[in-house]
């Protein structure tokens, strides 16, 4: 090992005595002390401007077997393109080798790309396409011409059997009238399946110049979609993971038993297993780790310059549960009271109650008590309507019957406000005036439960807010949502398209929160029509904070 990647470090005080839980912590001074001398390097790197376009990195504190301290430092993904940069740890595996068989595999996919790609552009194969739709554009105008003109000439026939049946004719006469009419619908019905017979015959015809190139890009896109799954399942068995036991597992066999099943694009290339692979391999002894953001913030994501994060959840927490004996755990907030619920008011149909920071709305998949568990104690039947954040406080309606269950739900899923919402926030910032934003959301599904912003695929949010006041350097602001989206307040605050400022105490999108520290989010105000009387009842709470 060189000191190219083992960086040795001045200790004053006492190591720490186990490693920190990578999905959260609080950085030790050890860490900070790290990261800042990779922040130094960086800066006199030919690396720093593209990680000033936004890059996580990581440090790991660890311990040689004589007693040295020093740290090794990582970077998620590439860099450069290429994942074998000095001073830094390594890649678990690097697949980006010019002459290895993931670049050779991955030329041969893109030669396919390219060979599609030159297919559809073809200008042989793009003018019989266009001349096909025109075809069948031509054909179906005039077989539509033609039923319209058969039944005009059906109306005229009806109005002529009707003429012969009031007239006081010979009735050989006219029965020798109706067969004339009825020879002529039979011939329009026959001269119908025969254009139609002519234009299906010209239609395959024109059809085959496009049919064979299509065959042709299809048989291309199976073979590609064949090499990538091939590859990409090859990728993941070269990641061959150490823990701490000395134990080896590939990337397959750690997701093979999670809900995916498959690792998520990505996997084994962030930070933390990176610097933890390292460790193990050359027998350093992991004493503190963190992760932390440099540069510009992501589009989609909640990051902000030289903030410090926890290892993300859908590629890292099944790799670093197999590579560390302890388990890795996620600490909730504790509950200010988490065995009371206020009952602000109550009737035969509903229940309207203040819930405390820290209580689930329904039960989580641990067992963890929630408003709708404790609820269950006192009613005979309780329904939930919607839900807050575990670490949000505030107004909340249950319902007590099925009928009311559905008419609430109704109002909350309405497009006309029927619903009225507002939140008291205090924001770790200033921030000034009063607007509206209008992001879309949706999960983020390599780190659940976080979302992220995304204009293609996102479903509409939309938040109004009001400064109501500065203390000091920060903002309390009201904040009143017309969409009910999973994180919708926090993530309009913290996103840098939104007000660029989080919440006080928000652990996923803000701050690390210091312990006893709560969300500063609090259901303020809520208004709803009663789902029997239609009376409109409007209901507020003290903001605790």
């Amino acid at each position: 090992m060189t000191n190219e990647v083992f960086h040795p470090m001045t200790v004053e005080g006492e190591l720490p005595a186990q490693l920190n839980n990578p999905f959260d912590y609080e950085p030790h001074p050890l860490c900070v002390e790290a990261a800042r001398q990779v922040c130094e390097h960086l800066a006199q790197s030919p690396l720093h401007e593209e990680v000033m376009q936004g890059k996580m990195l990581g440090v790991l504190v660890c311990q040689q077997t004589d007693g040295t301290v020093g740290f090794l430092a990582a970077y998620s993904g590439q860099l450069g393109g290429r994942e074998d940069w000095p001073w830094f740890v390594p890649a678990v595996f690097d697949y980006l080798q010019p002459d290895g068989y993931f670049k050779q595999e991955e030329a041969r996919i893109t030669a396919i790309n390219q060979r599609v790609a030159q297919l559809e552009s073809a200008s042989i194969y793009v003018s019989a396409k266009v001349s096909l739709a025109q075809l069948k554009k031509q054909a179906e105008d005039e077989i539509a011409s033609y039923k319209t003109m058969m039944q005009a000439a059906k109306a005229q026939r009806d109005a002529k059997r009707n003429e012969n049946e009031n007239e006081d004719e010979n009735e050989s006469e006219n029965e020798g009238g109706n067969d004339a009419l009825i020879r002529e619908s039979q011939f329009q019905k026959a001269e119908l399946r025969r254009l139609k017979k002519r234009w299906e015959e010209r239609l395959m015809a024109a059809a085959k110049d496009v049919e064979h190139t299509d065959d042709s890009i299809a048989a291309l896109k199976r073979e590609r979609k064949e090499r990538s799954d091939a590859l990409q399942r090859w990728l993941f068995d070269q990641f061959v993971m150490l823990n701490d036991r000395g134990e080896r597992r590939t990337l397959t066999d750690i997701f093979a038993d999670t809900p995916q099943h498959i690792p998520s694009s990505g996997s084994g290339e962030c930070c933390a297993p990176k610097l933890l692979q390292y460790a193990f391999a050359h027998r350093l002894m992991p004493l503190c780790m963190a992760e932390f953001w440099q540069g510009a913030s992501p589009k989609m994501e909640v990051r902000h310059h030289g903030q410090y994060y926890p290892a993300c959840r859908g590629k890292c927490k099944p790799i670093l549960e197999w590579m560390l004996s302890f388990p890795p755990t996620y600490e909730a907030y504790e509950a200010h009271e988490p065995n009371e619920i206020r009952i602000v008011y109550e009737d035969s149909s509903l229940i309207v109650i203040d819930k405390p920071a820290g209580l689930l709305s329904v039960p989580g998949k641990t067992g963890e008590e929630s408003v709708e568990s404790l609820l269950q104690r006192q009613y005979a039947e309780v329904f939930m309507v919607h839900r807050l954040d575990q670490d949000t406080s505030g107004l909340m309606v249950v319902a007590r019957s099925r009928e009311a269950h559905h008419i609430l739900q109704q109002q909350f899923l309405s497009h006309v406000r029927a619903i009225y919402k507002m939140y008291v926030a205090l924001l770790d910032g200033v921030v000034e005036g009063n607007g509206t934003i209008s992001l879309p959301l949706r999960p983020d599904v390599d780190d659940r439960p976080r979302q992220m912003i995304d204009h293609e695929h996102g479903k509409e949010a939309v938040t109004d807010y009001e400064v109501l006041g500065h203390e000091g350097n920060y903002t309390r602001i009201a904040l009143t949502p017309h969409t009910g989206r999973t994180h919708q307040l926090r993530m309009h605050c913290s996103h840098r398209e939104g007000l660029g400022v989080p919440i006080v105490g928000d652990r996923l999108y803000g701050q690390r929160i210091e312990k006893g520290q709560r969300l500063c989010l609090h259901a303020a105000e809520l208004a709803f029509q009663h789902p029997l009387t239609g009376e409109r009842m409007r209901f507020s709470s003290v903001v605790p904070f």
